[in-house]
Parts: structure tokens; C-alpha cells; sequence
């Protein structure tokens, strides 16, 4: 089969969980004689993005279309908002693409960057789409669904006034944000259904990006409504897009895979005086690596932890710098920058237990298999995906989202209650490996050609 896998951005500039786990399925699709392009997005300057719009490349063999996207290049009368979710530009170039290269499969891992446009470009030449929801990036543009007080959200509301509200908030000046917060939601209501007579938005640049942003779901969903197949990580992410209008009945629920080549040789964990405890991930706000470090703050110096944080300090400086005020002169906490995933089954054997304290909802991390792979505990907000995995008691522990008091005390548990770590690491179900993750693929793939094929 020729088989297409997309991705918002790639190895080698980017390597967080979406992009191993697309790197990980090309390759496995490769090993069994499949023909594997990913497309992928980047983001670029505007004169790259007008003067080589796509560029090639392969990374260990893998064949990499990217995208060099920006804002700022011109859209030709289209609104900036709408290019984010309906890129006409990048359905241009893939449609090219598609008619050279006909694939038998399109598989998005993430639309970002590119946008939906590419469905609608399979559509056209009828080519299966499957699609798996890395994020929840089809419901939400900031992909979070994480409001601007960190409180959580659901989705679009209708006619997407809370998305308006939320734009405003984190785009605006302060004088428009009050404006905002004060209009009544049937006000706002009438100002974007006024922003859909063609007459008006074509007039208002205002009204026109009223129209661009209150569409997007129903763009999106309308798509997503036409793939063949949605291949849902979680039950939380399938409940999601049912919610927000996607039809059940494309739904499958497949976890992802993970490759647990790194893990085989790990090494073995030594006894060690002190619980040693493990952040990987983004530095960023929300990934929670503050809720960790508020927690350590809690307990007295002389408390026998160690904490490693492992992700990229030069991505999100002001962020990491906040990091490392909190953790202060507390020698027991060390920063240890990136490591690279052949690495990862020997920096879990140096850990006790892996904490993920994300306060959005997350969407299964990799990270969390990874754990499970190692034989690691994990303790992790009781969110979403992340508490479909890890079971409370039996193979870890959990916390509410952001109660760094709460955390403290589990961290404190782990040390004072003896045989508690070894407990739950006994009761640690192993994850999917990426060849029977790839297994489910190829069945899903195989399924599609064939009804197609019966069809007149």
C-alpha cells in the first residue's frame, strides 16, 4: 500500500509525543513493504513560506513533505482565522502531491499547520482518510481545550460564542477584552449571525473574522463526519467528539503503540536511598512541571526525594525560568535538558515513579506507556486520558488538576509507606507494542479498501 501519515510538525526539529508516534508507525509500516510518506508542518518565515512552500527531505529513510507555514503571506481575499483550519494554499500543493503520487490511505495523525483542507482534497479524489485525534486540536484551536483562567472546557458552545469570548482574551487589548465581557451572549449571538450575510463580512474585516472563527467547528466537524474511520486513543476522546457533533458510528476505539525496542535492555533499578521522582515533557504551563516543584516546596529539605526533570529549556525560557525560581537552591531538584527516545528505557531505570502533571486534559500521553513499558509508577492528574490508564491505588495514584497540596501528599506517601511503590509497580499492565498497534491499523486500512471496493 502507499500509505500517507501527516503531522503538525517532525523529527529532528521536533520530538514530543505526536511525532514519535507518527515516526514510530512509518517506520513499522515501512518494515512490512509498505510505501510511507509523511507530510508534515513547519513554521516558517513568510519569505520561505512564499518562496519554497514545500520542501523535501528524509529522516532515516523516511520520505518528508513539510509545509513551511505562516501567517503572514498572502491569502488571496481568504481571512487569516479561516486559514488556520481551511488552508487553500496547502490544499493547492497537496492536491498536486496526491494526483502524482494516488495513495491507497491518508492517515493524519494532526491537521495542524495544514489544516482540514486536506480531507476535503481526499474527498475530491476519493481517497480513504483515516484519523487519529493525537490532541483536540478539530474541537479547539489552541488544541487544549483550556480557558485563559485554566479552567477547562468542552468545546464550542453555540455559534462558538465561548470561542469568541476566549480569542478575544488572549489576542485582544485590554479595552476590547472588557468590551467583550460585558456583552451579553444573545448580543454576541447577533453579531456573528450578522457576520455570515456574505454582503456585510465581505465588507467588515471585523465581521469577517467573526465568520472565520464561529465556522470553524462546523467546518471541521463536517469533515471529520466524512473520513472513513476515526481511530479514538480514549474513551474521553471519543466522548469529546460525539459531544461536539462528530458521528459516533466513525468512531474506533484503538490505544496508541509504543516501541518497546528501548526498554529490553533497560537497565535494572538499583535500591536507592531516596525516591526518585521524573517529569518528561514539554516545559511549558500546561504540562504542570510548576505543580511538581510547588509540591517538593512543601516538603522539608531533608526529605529523601530526588526530582529530574527532563525536556528542552531553551524552548520556553520565561517558563523555565519560572522553574527554576521555584525550585530555588533545593539541591534535591536538577534539571537535565533532552534526551533521545533510544535513550529513554535507561533514564527510567534511574526513576521510582513518573509524575505527569498536566491541567488540561491530555490525551494519553506517550509518556505514561513509556512508564508502564519500564515498570515505572506514575502519578497523574485525574483527567481525561490520563486516568483511563492509570489506575488509582492498583497501579498508581492520582490528583486533582493543579492541587500541588495534594500532590505533596502522595509524594509524602510513597517515601513513608513501605512496600507502597513495589505494590503498585507489581499491578503495571504492560502497553500495546507499536507492531500491534500497527496490526490494528493495517486491519483498518484493509477494512475501508475492501467496502470501497463493493461499492458500485
Amino acid at each position: 500500500m502507499k500509505i500517507v501519515l501527516t503531522t503538525h510538525q517532525f523529527l529532528p526539529e521536533y520530538s514530543a509525543g505526536t511525532e514519535v508516534l507518527t515516526y514510530e508507525t512509518a517506520k513499522e509500516l515501512q518494515r512490512r513493504g509498505h510505501e510511507v510518506d509523511v507530510w508534515t508542518g513547519f513554521p516558517a518565515d513568510p519569505a520561505t513560506a512564499v518562496k519554497t512552500p514545500v520542501t523535501r527531505y528524509e529522516y532515516n529513510g523516511l520520505p518528508v513533505y513539510r509545509y513551511n507555514h505562516s501567517y503572514n503571506v498572502p491569502l488571496g481575499g481568504k481571512d487569516v482565522l479561516e486559514y488556520e483550519y481551511d488552508n487553500h494554499l496547502f490544499a493547492g500543493h497537496f492536491m498536486e502531491y496526491a494526483k502524482k503520487a494516488r495513495p491507497d490511505v491518508v492517515h493524519p495523525f494532526h491537521m495542524m499547520r495544514l489544516s482540514a483542507s486536506l480531507i476535503s482534497v481526499c474527498r475530491e479524489l476519493d481517497i480513504p482518510v483515516v484519523f487519529t485525534p493525537t490532541d483536540f486540536w478539530t474541537i479547539c484551536p489552541t488544541c487544549q481545550l483550556r480557558l485563559e483562567d485554566n479552567s477547562l472546557c468542552t468545546g464550542p458552545d453555540f455559534l462558538s460564542v465561548n470561542c469568541l469570548r476566549h480569542r478575544v482574551e488572549i489576542s485582544q487589548p485590554e479595552a476590547m477584552k472588557k468590551k467583550v465581557r460585558s456583552m451579553p451572549a444573545l448580543l454576541l449571538s447577533m453579531i456573528i449571525l450578522m457576520s455570515r450575510i456574505p454582503r456585510l463580512f465581505r465588507k467588515n474585516q471585523n465581521l469577517s473574522h467573526l465568520r472565520a472563527a464561529s465556522r470553524r467547528k462546523e467546518f471541521i466537524v463536517g469533515l471529520l463526519n466524512e473520513v472513513d474511520r476515526i481511530l479514538a486513543p480514549t474513551v474521553f476522546m471519543q466522548t469529546i467528539l460525539v459531544k461536539n457533533g462528530v458521528d459516533r458510528n466513525k468512531i474506533r476505539f484503538i490505544p496508541y503503540g509504543l516501541n518497546l525496542a528501548p526498554f529490553e535492555n533497560q537497565p535494572a533499578k538499583e535500591p536507592h536511598s531516596k525516591v526518585r521522582i521524573g517529569f518528561m515533557g514539554t516545559l511549558y504551563e500546561h504540562k504542570g512541571a510548576h505543580v511538581l516543584l510547588k509540591a517538593v516546596g512543601l516538603l522539608p529539605k531533608e526529605f529523601p526525594i530526588e526530582v529530574k526533570i527532563y525536556g528542552k529549556t531553551d524552548e520556553f525560557p520565561d517558563y523555565v525560568a519560572m522553574l527554576k525560581g521555584l525550585a530555588g537552591s533545593d539541591n534535591r531538584v536538577e534539571f537535565l535538558g533532552n534526551f533521545s527516545n533510544d535513550q529513554i528505557g535507561k533514564v527510567f531505570s534511574g526513576l521510582d515513579v513518573l509524575v505527569v502533571p498536566s491541567i488540561w486534559y491530555e490525551n494519553t500521553p506517550l509518556v505514561i506507556y513509556s512508564a508502564n513499558a519500564s515498570g515505572t509508577p506514575v502519578i497523574a492528574t485525574n483527567l481525561g486520558g490520563m486516568s483511563e490508564v492509570v489506575r488509582h491505588e492498583k497501579d498508581g495514584l492520582l490528583f486533582e488538576k493543579g492541587d500541588f497540596k495534594g500532590l505533596s501528599l502522595l509524594i509524602k506517601r510513597l517515601v513513608d509507606e513501605k512496600g507502597l511503590l513495589e505494590g503498585l509497580a507489581k499491578n503495571i499492565t504492560p502497553p500495546c507494542s507499536i507492531s500491534g498497534y500497527v496490526d490494528e491499523l493495517e486491519k483498518t486500512y484493509n477494512e475501508i479498501l475492501a467496502l470501497r471496493r463493493k461499492q458500485p
